[in-house]
């Protein structure tokens, strides 16, 4: 009999424990309260091969490859048969009211006139020789728009990128495409319309080295695995470490590479580039968010499709155990939300306008502000994109943000 009452205060306790677990856990997230995600569960075909460190950290292997950065503004794309425009092809573009303007192009070389549209002319090359470069034609196209009163005085400037004309200052405008009867045609694409300045323009970056990456954000145990302490408010081994600054996140990426088994691996850690960053959230994606576009709804239609990959201002009010979502198409998750990433670079707001380097970019040379990636918990879905830039001061510790590590092997 007594042996009976003993094991129902022990089941007492053991229900008391559980239950505090579960009060300080935050919602429930696909696992229990406590446990270790699953991070090999239902990933993707396309999910990168994984290593594991000293400490149990889980890092995919990324490859080197070249992507385009940053958020793309109003595009006009010139498809061209052999070297030469024609008379007739049509662009339109769409003010924020839905009403459209319309422009078509004139080859002045054959004192054609405008059929329906408002004319942007170019030369063939029938009487000079030497037919309209897409620049000249770009160069057109920004003075027929800006001389539409409607445009909302936007002076719009262009620069060349190839066979993009990058169309600086035409946010206003959503995007038309006009198919015309021959091989030639003049397209308005549709940007980011959340994209700040400071996501533009877009520009092609290389990596030119594979690296491994932390497939979800460092928790709160691999964390205190290494620097013995734990500073974030809401405790749970399986969430994100939090309340750490940019120069904490320096002093762990030091520590660990310190580690004796970590040394003996050849293996030493750091911040991920901004670069580097953003290529492994888009995954081989060119979309704001790396499982699409979705522009023609409204933020909280966002929200919903968003809720499936991560933690934002519309499902969470804390930090919440990482692997909780869906992984992106490389098997990362918790690129959106949860908590904001800490950065290798300096944060610079014309930075990608200030001719980065095309390969292997790594910011500013020098600056206290530093650039974090993907938003937090605390964030609207227009934060939570694959090209936006949140910053702080390097000092500044704060429970929306955390860190992801990468990891290089000699």
């Amino acid at each position: 009999m007594m042996s009976f009452t003993n094991t129902i205060c022990i089941t007492k306790q053991l229900l008391t424990v559980t239950l505090v677990v579960a009060l300080t856990s935050g919602p429930f997230v696909g696992q229990l309260p406590g446990q270790a995600p699953d991070l090999e569960k239902n990933l993707p075909p396309q999910a990168k091969p994984r290593v594991t460190n000293s400490i149990g950290m889980s890092m995919a292997t990324i490859d080197a490859g070249t992507f385009q950065m940053g958020a793309p503004e109003y595009v006009v794309q010139v498809a061209l048969d052999g070297s030469r425009f024609r008379t007739g092809q049509i662009f339109m573009v769409d003010d924020a009211t839905g009403s459209s303007v319309r422009f078509e192009l004139v080859d002045a070389d054959t004192k054609a006139t405008p059929r329906l549209y408002s004319p942007v002319p170019f030369s063939g090359g029938t009487t000079t020789g030497t037919p309209s470069s897409p620049a000249q034609i770009a160069t057109n196209i920004a003075t027929a728009i800006n001389a539409q009163t409607d445009a909302g005085n936007l002076d719009i400037t262009v620069n060349v990128q190839g066979a993009f004309l990058n169309f600086v200052g035409i946010g206003l405008f959503s995007a038309g495409r006009i198919n015309t009867d021959n091989d030639n045609r003049v397209i308005v694409r549709k940007p980011d319309p959340y994209a700040s300045n400071d996501e533009r323009p877009q520009h092609a970056v290389e990596l030119t080295k594979a690296f491994n990456i932390g497939v979800t954000e460092v928790t709160q145990a691999q964390w205190e695995a290494v620097m013995g302490n734990n500073p974030s408010p809401e405790k749970n081994p399986y969430m994100p470490v939090t309340n750490i600054s940019y120069e904490d996140a320096k002093a762990f990426c030091a520590k660990l590479s310190e580690l004796p088994e970590e040394m003996a691996a050849g293996r030493t850690y750091r911040l991920p580039t901004e670069a580097e960053w953003e290529y492994v959230c888009r995954a081989g994606t060119r979309t704001a968010y790396n499982y699409g576009d979705s522009f023609d709804n409204s933020e909280q239609d966002l929200g919903q499709v968003l809720a499936e990959y991560a933690w934002f201002n519309t499902n969470a009010t804390t930090p919440q155990v990482v692997a909780g979502k869906q992984p992106n198409q490389w098997g990362l998750y918790d690129l959106y939300g949860n908590v904001a990433e800490w950065c290798e670079d300096v944060y610079q707001a014309n930075y990608y306008g200030d001719n980065p380097p095309p390969q292997d970019p790594k910011g500013p040379t020098a600056g206290d502000i530093r650039v974090l990636r993907g938003g937090s918990y605390v964030s609207r879905p227009s934060s939570c994109r694959s090209t936006y830039r949140g910053s702080a001061n390097q000092k500044v510790r704060s429970r929306q943000n955390g860190l992801r590590i990468v990891c290089i092997e000699k």
